[in-house]
């Protein structure tokens, strides 16, 4: 079973993709794979609209899975770490509105990957969205800390990313991050891609790309500088041991 379930919604050809890698939706590299091969097939013939979510999990998504990749070396983390921000580029860069519709948690690479649509509608519940990197002993990317003071502000990207908080929706709104809390995230999510999907010509497609282009060159130029710099914190030794260890308690057994 594909960890991406793609649908075509009707009327206005809207794109609904869910991620559907399991417990937790983890960015698995099956699941990074599937997203980056549908970007990429969307890119010559986009849709109008399209709407990402968590298929209804309880987890929008808890990050990368550390099962997968945590004993991995370096080469092999930089090549999925940019693969997954291709994903990130490619939403961002493709004409046409993205909305997550987003029910469950979002932590860490979940959060980044939220951080890619142009809209977010999250749901009005016990749910916890951020950036747990530096609790593992691992930096922010230089990339998402663009990306997130574009979304939130400054002083918010500080406070979030270096002091790894988890924020309720209520202050997800506040902040900026929550477009709008709803009961049911995913049917306002869709309800928002038909509105905008409606609308005549390509105006809201366009004008997504352009908003996101200066803001994609800023995100890969700040990769570019850091990336070698993140690497270094993802292997040092207090890290390693803390990523091991976190794989371990979540596979039950060693990862490979």
């Amino acid at each position: 079973m594909s960890q991406l379930q793609v649908q075509t919604l009707g009327p206005g050809n809207i794109v609904r993709l869910s991620l559907a890698s399991g417990r937790g939706n983890p960015l698995t590299p099956a699941l990074v794979d599937a997203l980056g091969a549908q970007i990429r097939s969307m890119s010559g013939n986009p849709p109008r609209a399209i709407v990402l979510d968590g298929g209804g999990a309880p987890i929008f998504s808890g990050g990368f899975s550390l099962p997968h990749i945590a004993r991995w070396d370096r080469a092999q983390i930089r090549g999925f770490f940019r693969a997954f921000m291709q994903c990130v580029y490619g939403l961002m860069e493709l004409p046409c509105p993205v909305v997550a519709g987003m029910s469950g948690h979002a932590i860490a690479g979940g959060f980044i990957l939220s951080l890619a649509a142009d809209f977010r509608i999250v749901g009005d519940s016990r749910l916890k969205f951020g950036l747990s990197e530096v609790d593992l002993g691992v930096a922010v990317p230089a990339g998402t800390l663009a990306l997130l003071s574009a979304r939130v502000g400054h002083a918010s990207a500080l406070r979030l990313a270096a002091g790894g908080l988890l924020i309720i929706p209520q202050e997800a709104r506040q902040i900026g991050f929550a477009d709008e809390l709803a009961i049911e995230p995913e049917e306002r999510a869709i309800s928002l891609a038909r509105r905008l999907s409606a609308k005549p010509g390509n105006g809201v497609g366009v004008t997504s790309r352009l908003f996101n282009r200066p803001l994609v060159s800023a995100m890969r130029a700040a990769e570019a500088e850091g990336e070698e710099v993140f690497l270094d914190t993802w292997f040092s030794d207090e890290a390693q041991a803390t990523l091991h260890a976190l794989a371990d308690k979540m596979s039950g057994k060693k990862a490979r």
